[in-house]
């Protein structure tokens, strides 16, 4: 964990052009400003939400709602961070969640023929300004993503809500970055995924859990 600005920020474990559209399995970590403990807190190895963290809890089981192609797995709020196992179907998948009627703003549109493209990047053996170029393209590329568009929108409707509730209005209550991890086999899953659920019992050793 290094500091921006002096400010605690999770490094980025992002791979270089890789599509985050892909069907596949992604660890999501993503820490409260400051790492402060606003969330709820850990008693006897068990994780009491905050009125905040309720709201946090009530918009993550919306997230299969984003897009069709969305299936939330394990997941876990800690009292300043949330981990997210998301997995993301074949391209026609349908999860079922996400209602015909429902407007624009209800779900995640992801610009497909922009995504496509990500195939067509690599890292030049060339000088550095034409690495730079090429990373720079790629980064407009991701933002049209599912998974970066997913969190954006689960941040923006998290602390939303957390600033009505605090009367708070423009309050930022997420760190900028997150980290994630696409998982590569059914080993590295099970780990994960046995992780998350353990978070609570082993937060005392938590390195979220540090001044």
């Amino acid at each position: 964990m290094s500091k921006f600005r002096n400010k605690y920020r999770i490094e980025s474990n992002r791979w270089q052009f890789w599509d985050y559209s892909s069907p596949g399995r992604y660890f999501l970590t993503i820490c409260i400003q400051d790492r402060k403990c606003i969330l709820g807190s850990v008693f006897k190895g068990k994780m009491e939400l905050s009125l905040l963290g309720e709201i946090v809890k009530n918009e993550t089981e919306k997230i299969p709602e984003y897009h069709r192609r969305i299936q939330l797995d394990e997941w876990v709020i800690m009292p300043n961070h949330v981990h997210l196992l998301i997995e993301l179907g074949e391209y026609d998948h349908d999860n079922g969640m996400v209602c015909e009627g429902g407007g624009a703003a209800d779900k995640i549109h992801v610009d497909k023929i922009h995504v496509d493209k990500i195939h067509e990047f690599y890292l030049p053996n060339t000088d550095n300004t034409d690495n730079r170029y090429d990373i720079n393209q790629y980064r407009k590329l991701r933002r049209n993503m599912l998974i970066p568009k997913l969190l954006g929108k689960w941040q923006m409707l998290t602390s939303k809500q957390m600033n009505l509730l605090q009367n708070t209005p423009g309050q930022k209550n997420w760190q900028r970055d997150y980290h994630d991890h696409v998982i590569r086999n059914e080993a590295s899953y099970l780990r994960i995924k046995n992780y998350i659920i353990q978070n609570p019992s082993n937060w005392d050793q938590d390195t979220f859990n540090r001044p």
